[in-house]
């Protein structure tokens, strides 16, 4: 249950309450628990009642997990993606005996970790906020990856490059994956009239804080498409433009780079 502030959650929750009770359905109060999203650095307490009573055994949480996706009280990605990171390699790791096997070919490798090791990592990744940092992380994980499967030790000192040309490819793939289906998902939003496109399309009432401004999700899609967000609102409307978008030059110059 999502509320701009206290008043508005509680009497959600009190209506979420009523009408549950009529199906014969309870709000079990050791589960329920709070978290208020803000930009201060000292996040305020709230004070949620059911029944008229306190709910003692809610604690206000800094982040909790929502469908296997990691949710934070600053609303950013960046412990979402490291999260997912450690995730992707510990399942490599387990599975390291048969993705290190040098007796199947590294092809076959290679398409066993996008299954088993890529899936792990791109669980929810349509809705990450990236900036050059996490974007630097998400091209580590995939040589680590690369490395660990051509049992390449980082004593040799091999630049990514060269470790590439070992492997037969010519560069990496796991960030272009995860850019070109955020810009999928922002086509399908865009051309869709409901929840989603409602809050990528709102605006919060009030002035912006002092220093540098955040990068929004809506910065990654101008950033990969080196468009306008308004030029994307019209050209994403079209979906066979949309498509052409995405599989633009711009990728071919990602690839050359």
């Amino acid at each position: 249950m999502l509320a701009e502030n206290e008043d508005d959650l509680q009497k959600l929750v009190n209506i979420v309450k009523e009408e549950s009770e009529k199906c014969g359905l309870f709000i079990n109060i050791r589960k329920t628990k709070t978290m208020v999203i803000s930009r201060e650095k000292v996040v305020p307490q709230i004070d949620i009642k059911i029944d008229g009573e306190q709910v003692e055994h809610v604690e206000q949480v800094a982040n909790f997990t929502y469908l296997g996706h990691w949710i934070t009280e600053d609303g950013r990605s960046d412990q979402e993606v490291k999260r997912r990171i450690g995730m992707a390699k510990n399942t490599f790791s387990r599975m390291s005996k048969l993705l290190t096997n040098r007796r199947i070919s590294f092809a076959t490798r290679s398409r066993l970790t996008k299954c088993y090791v890529w899936s792990i990592f791109l669980h929810g990744f349509e809705t990450w906020t990236l900036n050059a940092s996490l974007e630097r992380n998400i091209e580590a994980l995939e040589m680590w990856l690369y490395c660990r499967m051509a049992r390449i030790s980082w004593k040799e000192k091999k630049k990514n490059k060269e470790v590439l040309e070992e492997i037969g490819l010519k560069h990496t793939e796991l960030l272009k994956t995860v850019k070109t289906r955020q810009l999928a998902y922002y086509g399908h939003i865009r051309r869709h009239q409901n929840l989603q496109k409602s809050i990528m399309e709102g605006k919060i009432n009030g002035k912006r804080q002092r220093g540098r401004k955040r990068k929004s999700w809506l910065n990654n899609i101008e950033e990969t498409t080196t468009r306008g967000i308004n030029e994307c609102c019209e050209v994403a409307l079209d979906r066979e433009e949309w498509r052409h978008t995405i599989a633009s030059n711009h990728w071919q110059e990602m690839e050359q780079r």
